[in-house]
């Protein structure tokens, strides 16, 4: 990228109405284009002024080192505007006091709106460079001479590095100190990697857009060929709000309502974890201890069993309002009965019994229970006690003490609500479907 085509890049054609040669006239005028650079903004909206002021120069045919008459270097560019606001008032386009505005809103456009506060974004460039050492901080001299290649294969010489303030205090981009660049230079490898974005650029306009939030963090414009962010632009002041804002981990911690590391971290993948603890965390999300699994299991079929029963629920087509499990505590295999009513209990562990015993020619050793009361009837506990099978039941409100039969019937009832709503079958068909999903299971 050479220097020429970055000192014109600052006006075109096109804003001016008559399509005068820009580079003609401000060539033609001794004015310093690296302190005194146009911003095709402000110029925008001075189209028809600006032809008068264009056609101004034109006639005083002013020109760097010429020998004609008119201003020369002794006479600075506030000079030419003082003139040319006095030409006004006297062709009478306008009246002294607006001329005198006139000379204050394009001394303002002279002077006050340069290309120098912007960067110019470079997807070739491998690092961020710039040639003003006011925007690095931290910065550090070279310990050994260094060199930058540019487009014309020369070498750049590089005096330090520093970190840049232009995105944000969050990220720390560093950047090399080039002072005899003529322009600033981002680095598009370096915004993406630092940043955690995307950059998309168009054939007006470039975005930048979070990787995670898919959010646009901030914009830069088209410029005859060449992308810029400025500083002073809304679209930088819109990346730095983003991204510049938070830094502090624990105040964004507080502000989501003590969310988790992981939450956290999704949100803001470049925000520095701490590792204090936080006390406010421990109070409110204080939780009962989990229960230890559970270090005995059956050695053999039927040793233990446990029994578990679900319901009331919506009456099925063909009666049934709940259902009882019994499952095998050594080979996780469950037989499942439907029951009209729960007092049903007794009669059907008796009919299961009978099944092990024929089927499986064994015997149940332990039936291990909650403390329902279909289990701790008299009629359930004068069986157990004539069959010889130990009765075992948990403590009173400790579900999971009896985990194995909860987890299952939890199992079966997410097999079956998904089977039902796979094929839009009715409710009141679940007997069919927790049959079908105990089968499936075993």
């Amino acid at each position: 990228m050479e220097e020429k085509s970055v000192e014109k890049s600052f006006v075109t054609s096109t804003v001016f109405n008559g399509g005068l040669n820009s580079n003609h006239h401000f060539s033609s005028m001794e004015i310093n284009r690296q302190e005194d650079k146009f911003s095709v903004k402000h110029l925008g909206s001075l189209t028809s002024m600006w032809n008068d002021f264009a056609g101004f120069l034109n006639k005083k045919q002013i020109h760097i080192g010429g020998n004609e008459t008119g201003m020369h270097g002794s006479e600075s560019h506030s000079a030419i505007l003082k003139e040319f606001a006095g030409f006004l008032a006297e062709t009478g386009c306008v009246s002294h006091e607006d001329a005198s505005g006139t000379l204050k809103s394009l001394s303002t456009t002279l002077k006050v709106c340069t290309l120098d506060d912007y960067w110019i974004i470079d997807s070739g460039a491998t690092d961020h460079m710039t040639n003003k050492l006011t925007t690095l901080h931290d910065f550090e001299e070279m310990s050994c001479p260094s060199k930058v290649s540019v487009a014309n294969g020369k070498g750049v010489p590089v005096l330090g590095k520093g970190k840049i303030k232009l995105l944000s205090n969050l990220v720390e981009s560093m950047a090399l100190y080039v002072p005899s660049f003529p322009f600033q230079l981002l680095s598009v490898g370096k915004i993406t990697y630092t940043l955690k974005c995307l950059v998309i650029f168009s054939p007006t306009n470039v975005i930048f857009q979070d990787l995670i939030t898919k959010k646009t963090i901030g914009e830069g414009f088209l410029l005859n060929g060449l992308y810029y962010l400025s500083k002073n632009s809304f679209a930088c002041k819109i990346f730095q709000a983003t991204l510049g804002v938070v830094q502090d981990h624990n105040l964004w911690h507080q502000r989501l309502a003590h969310p988790s590391e992981k939450v956290l971290s999704s949100l803001f993948p470049n925000l520095c974890k701490e590792d204090n603890q936080c006390q406010i965390c421990h109070l409110s999300k204080a939780s009962g201890l989990p229960f230890s699994s559970s270090l005995t299991r059956a050695s053999k079929p039927f040793e233990i069993v446990h029994p578990d029963i679900w319901g009331p629920v919506l009456e099925s087509y063909d009666g049934f309002k709940y259902f009882v499990t019994f499952v095998d505590d050594f080979t996780r295999i469950t037989w499942l009965y439907l029951l009209k009513f729960k007092s049903e209990v007794v009669n059907v562990f008796k009919d299961f019994h009978k099944l092990v015993h024929t089927q499986f020619s064994s015997s149940i050793h332990i039936l291990r229970s909650d403390n329902g009361s279909e289990y701790m009837s008299n009629n359930m506990s004068q069986y157990l006690s004539t069959q010889g099978i130990l009765h075992q039941t948990s403590c009173v409100g400790t579900p999971q003490q009896n985990g194995v039969a909860e987890r299952k019937n939890r199992d079966l009832l997410e097999k079956t609500r998904a089977l039902m709503f796979q094929m839009n079958v009715p409710k009141r068909f679940w007997s069919h479907g927790v049959l079908t999903a105990t089968y499936i299971i075993n």
